[in-house]
């Protein structure tokens, strides 16, 4: 779910978040969205292609399973501000930006009697390094 996860912390749905991610992961993204409303700025990014996925560790949390995943995205780089004028990169602005994501598998009572499989929740993501491509 990484692609709709990044989607919905880009746009700041935070109803999707918080069905993937942890409370803590949530309001970081709400903090952030309102500091950029505060400045009248949004991000207008887009994921082309998420590539290099890797395990890097898996170590237990108390009785809980972590497992930090590293990967790239390919992404357009845009800025706006609250007229829509683009004030940084561009619609064809593409970058390879790194990431570092957590991933704590959810307790058994958090998840729907539906699930099949063990579901995992977001429980921090750093951008490890960013390179333009365009």
């Amino acid at each position: 779910v990484i692609r709709p996860v990044f989607n919905a912390y880009i746009k700041g749905d935070f109803e999707l978040l918080t069905k993937y991610c942890s409370p803590e992961v949530v309001e970081r993204c709400k903090a952030e969205h309102r500091v950029y409303e505060s400045q009248g700025i949004f991000f207008d990014n887009k994921i082309l292609h998420i590539s290099e996925v890797d395990v890097r560790e898996t170590k237990m949390m108390g009785t809980t399973p972590i497992i930090i995943l590293m990967f790239q995205t390919q992404q357009i780089y845009c800025v706006r501000d609250r007229l829509g004028s683009i004030t940084e990169g561009g619609k064809d602005t593409i970058h390879t930006v790194y990431y570092a994501w957590a991933l704590q598998q959810m307790e058994p009572d958090e998840v729907t009697e539906d699930a099949i499989y063990a579901m995992w929740r977001l429980r921090d993501m750093q951008q490890q390094g960013i390179v333009a491509l365009i």
